[in-house]
């Protein structure tokens, strides 16, 4: 059976292509392209929040306020509340958690990742805690990822996490956190620091955005090898 095909001629080529195919390749194409410049925007993006982070974090450290920003040095000092525990966190190959405190400062109870220590049968710090703590250390946002179930059903939590939830530690302790995670710089009671580390992606998404450039470039080539002719149809 025969089937209808587009027939067109330029620079002494002739070209015979079916319909379908040729939606099929220019559909793929603009899918290809637009794919190209969404991570051409995501470096972009990435380099920008780098350099933010490289200018934040050599600024003199600040007192708390409102003011503050993310990636911001930090002073701060008050009483040690309680102690959380960010489970599932990695140190050189070894299993661990992450002791987040929460220090009541003159002006907000602050969450502090004072650093990472090897898991033990029981949610405590190897050493002890002092009552009032001094902690000088970068501001982070948390950034909550995806969970297959609600924190709140883990019979654990708060005490015991898998991420940091500051609306929903706002909501269970009825008063509000500060917006921001210090993490600590220096070593506190022999816990390993886990400092603050922004990685610049501008790299990795341009070559993604390179590479959707090229497999739409790939396209249009072959759909011209494939469908070309060396001579009209009569």
């Amino acid at each position: 059976m025969n089937t209808k095909q587009v027939e067109c001629k330029a620079l002494n080529w002739h070209f015979s292509v079916h319909p379908a195919y040729l939606i099929f390749v220019c559909s793929a194409v603009i899918v290809c392209l637009f794919l190209a410049h969404w991570q051409w925007q995501r470096a972009q993006t990435a380099q920008q929040r780098y350099a933010f982070f490289l200018k934040q974090s050599s600024l003199p450290p600040a007192q708390l306020s409102p003011q503050l920003t993310e990636f911001q040095a930090v002073r701060l000092s008050g009483d040690l509340k309680r102690l959380f525990f960010l489970d599932n966190q990695i140190h050189q190959g070894i299993v661990g958690w992450q002791v987040i405190a929460q220090i009541n400062t003159h002006t907000y109870p602050v969450l502090v990742n004072l650093g990472w220590q090897s898991k033990q049968d029981k949610p405590i710090t190897l050493v002890e805690l002092p009552d009032v703590l001094a902690v000088s250390g970068l501001t982070k946002k948390p950034e909550p990822g995806f969970m297959l179930a609600r924190a709140e059903a883990d019979p654990e939590w708060p005490y015991i996490m898998q991420q940091i939830q500051l609306p929903l530690l706002n909501a269970h302790f009825q008063y509000q956190l500060f917006p921001y995670v210090v993490y600590a710089n220096d070593a506190i009671a022999n816990l390993t620091p886990a400092p603050v580390q922004i990685e610049n992606k501008f790299a990795m998404h341009l070559g993604y955005a390179i590479q959707w450039c090229l497999i739409a470039i790939v396209c249009i080539v072959g759909f011209i090898v494939f469908s070309r002719r060396t001579t009209p149809y009569e």
